[in-house]
């Protein structure tokens, strides 16, 4: 009986010399052994590696019921923000292990708006990851002190402790002042950049901008010659003017914050109008919204340390699919 025996012995060996009636057979084992070398190789491959630091993540609210969507959209830094994309060529586990790190069922977010904590998102658990080349969306809902309106859009991350108590989200409306000072300013900011014809430069944009520990709100105002906000990229030369300014009581509004760009005839477009502020460890990061006129609006911001220098746009949004999930059903 030695074929029995070879049998016995399982399939897993190499081969099985068997004698039987004259005739002589080979069981040959049909899954081929990995060569050492390739199996090493593959055990050493490290994982994909995770973000590090908290994640800020852009929030769309439903006021009516509290829901919100949210994907995180940046890593906050002491110096500010760092790009946040999906790596390319992820190995399997990234997805799962991000979600396990960052988006855990009852994971309590700072809710941010207007410059300050507004209240909190807490994340329920569920994620969607529509496409493979976009950040995972959570879900959660949004609460808020008693009384307190919510808005649209808004930003959260979870920094070491939630130690800031949350404020009422606090809007404000546009005013005379501001609009008296709107064209004084934009025309001082466009000589002052070179351009010869601020007459020609049309508001294309006005907002009252909460500015916590000031007696009267900011504006932030988008000027623009030869074009319209969100036109396609003109064939002429245009130019766009984005400011923010804070009140003085002894001279009336200051600009504290400005971009000026040529663009057209080849040159891409870029124009920034106002959207909110985060009270971030780093300082308050102001958010615009982004138009070049050939895509989706993407995200600019700019960090106020607090040191008195000069602020420019010092972090932008990559090409990433943040609107498209936040705005799907």
């Amino acid at each position: 009986m030695r074929i029995l025996a070879c049998l016995a012995l399982g399939l897993g060996a190499a081969g099985c010399d068997v004698e039987w009636g004259g005739a002589e057979f080979r069981l040959e084992n049909p899954a081929p052994e990995e060569p050492p070398e390739q199996a090493e190789a593959a055990a050493a491959v490290p994982p994909t590696p995770l973000p590090e630091g908290p994640l800020l993540f852009a929030v769309r609210l439903n006021p009516a019921n509290g829901s919100a969507r949210s994907v995180p959209i940046a890593v906050l830094s002491p110096d500010g923000l760092l790009p946040l994309e999906v790596p390319e060529s992820p190995d399997d586990t990234w997805r799962g292990r991000f979600t396990e790190r960052f988006l855990p069922a009852g994971r309590e977010l700072e809710l941010h708006g207007a410059g300050r904590r507004i209240g909190s998102l807490v994340l329920d658990g569920s994620v969607v990851s529509p496409r493979p080349d976009c950040m995972p969306v959570a879900t959660g809902r949004a609460l808020f002190p008693a009384g307190s309106q919510a808005p649209v859009t808004a930003f959260a991350f979870e920094p070491d402790s939630l130690s800031a108590h949350p404020g009422r989200y606090v809007s404000f409306e546009v005013d005379n002042r501001m609009r008296t000072f709107g064209p004084i300013l934009a025309e001082q900011l466009l000589r002052s950049r070179g351009e010869n014809r601020p007459f020609l430069a049309q508001r294309a944009d006005l907002e009252a901008v909460s500015w916590p520990g000031d007696e009267n709100p900011a504006f932030a105002a988008t000027y623009l010659i030869n074009d319209s906000l969100d036109a396609p990229v003109p064939e002429r030369q245009a130019a766009s003017l984005f400011f923010l300014a804070r009140f003085d009581p002894t001279r009336g509004y200051y600009p504290v914050w400005s971009e000026f760009r040529r663009y057209g005839e080849g040159v891409a477009k870029e124009v920034f109008s106002y959207l909110t502020a985060v009270a971030a460890p780093a300082g308050r990061i102001d958010f615009v919204e982004l138009r070049d006129g050939t895509g989706p609006v993407r995200l600019a911001a700019s960090l106020d340390a607090g040191d008195g220098e000069d602020r420019k746009v010092d972090w932008t949004e990559g090409e990433s699919c943040r609107a498209e999930l936040l705005l799907a059903p």
